[in-house]
C-alpha cells in the first residue's frame, strides 16, 4: 500500500499493520487478535465481520485510541494511534446521548467541547438534523426519541466535529429488522454526503454489503484476516439491490466464509461433547445452519 504523504484533501487513511492483541498472562493469557493488516482508504467504506470473539472490536477500539496493541501498531494518515482525538467520530451500538440535553445540544456538545461559539454551534446542529430528517425534533430529549431516532442523532453527533474518520460498532444491532434497513440507507445517504473514512463493525452480512465499499472478513479467535472482498455494487444503493443476483452472489460468498470460522469457534466445544464434525453435515436446524 502506498503510505507517501497524504495531501489535505486526502485525509482519513486508516492502515493497521500487524497488529496482535493479548489480554491476560501466564495461563490465563488469550490471544485475541494475531498478525492483522488492513487499511481503509481516505473516503472508503469498509466493514469488518467475523465470527463472534474474533476481535473485531478490539480493532476498532485500537483505531479510536482507546487501547494499546501488543503487536503492531495502528496509524491515521501516516501518524500513530496513541490516543483519542477530534479526528476520529465514534458510534456505538449502546445510545451514547446525554439524557439531560436536548437533541440540538446533544449535538452541539462536541462543538461547545472544542470552543466553537454558540452561534456556529446552532448553524451546524441545525444543519446536520435537517440532513437527518430531524429538525422537527431539535428541541425534543432523548427519551421521547426511537432508538432509530437516537441512532440517528449519535451519527451527526459524531459527524458535527468533521472527523477524518468514523468508527462505528454494531450501531444498529439493538434495532429491529424493519428500522435498521431504514437506518442503512440513511447512513448511506449521509456518507455520500460527507465522503469521509469508516471502519464498521458488524454481524450482518446483508448490512455489510449494502453499505460497504470493501469488507474483510476475520477468522475464529484469535482474529486474522480470512478474505478481503470487494462490492462492485454501485452507488448509490437502494433496497432493490439487494434482491438482484450480484447482491445475493456475495451473500452466499460471505455466509460460507463466516459459516467455516463459526464452526471452527464452536469445534473445542463440539469434541468436548463428542460431536466433532457434526455441524458441517446437518439438516436445517442444526448447528450447520446457524447463518
Amino acid at each position: 500500500m502506498n503510505t507517501q504523504q497524504i495531501s489535505a484533501v486526502d485525509k482519513g487513511l486508516i492502515d493497521v499493520r500487524d497488529m496482535g492483541v493479548v489480554f491476560g498472562a501466564n495461563d490465563n493469557e488469550v490471544v485475541a487478535v494475531q498478525d492483522v493488516s488492513l487499511n481503509v482508504q481516505p473516503g472508503e467504506f469498509v466493514s469488518l465481520i467475523g465470527p463472534s470473539g474474533c476481535g473485531k472490536s478490539t480493532i476498532l477500539s485500537i483505531v479510536a485510541g482507546f487501547m494499546a496493541p501488543t503487536t503492531g501498531e495502528a496509524r491515521l494518515d501516516d501518524k500513530p494511534i496513541t490516543k483519542p482525538g477530534s479526528d476520529r467520530g465514534v458510534v456505538f451500538q449502546q445510545y451514547s446521548l446525554f439524557p439531560w440535553l436536548t437533541v440540538r445540544k446533544n449535538v452541539e456538545f462536541g462543538l461547545k467541547m472544542a470552543g466553537v461559539d454558540a452561534g456556529k454551534r446552532d448553524v451546524t446542529a441545525r444543519s446536520l438534523l435537517d440532513l437527518a430528517g430531524l429538525l422537527s425534533f431539535a428541541d425534543h430529549y432523548p427519551d421521547q426519541l426511537s432508538g432509530g431516532m437516537k441512532q440517528r442523532i449519535g451519527i451527526i453527533r459524531a459527524l458535527a466535529t468533521s472527523p477524518q474518520v468514523l468508527l462505528m460498532d454494531e450501531p444498529f444491532g439493538a434495532l429491529d429488522t424493519q428500522t435498521r434497513v431504514v437506518m442503512q440507507e440513511i447512513l448511506t445517504n449521509i456518507w455520500q454526503q460527507f465522503r469521509i473514512s469508516v471502519l464498521f463493525i458488524t454481524h450482518d452480512i446483508e448490512e455489510s454489503i449494502f453499505l460497504s465499499d470493501r469488507i474483510y472478513v476475520m477468522t475464529a479467535r484469535p482474529g486474522r484476516i480470512k478474505a478481503e472482498i470487494k462490492v462492485p455494487l454501485p452507488r448509490p444503493r437502494t433496497a432493490e439491490m439487494t434482491t438482484t443476483p450480484e447482491f445475493m452472489a456475495l451473500v452466499q460468498k460471505l455466509k460460507g466464509l463466516i459459516r467455516e470460522e463459526s464452526l471452527a469457534a464452536m469445534e473445542p466445544e463440539l469434541k468436548s461433547r463428542g460431536l466433532a464434525g457434526f455441524g458441517m453435515n446437518v439438516g436445517p436446524k442444526g448447528v450447520g445452519e446457524i447463518f
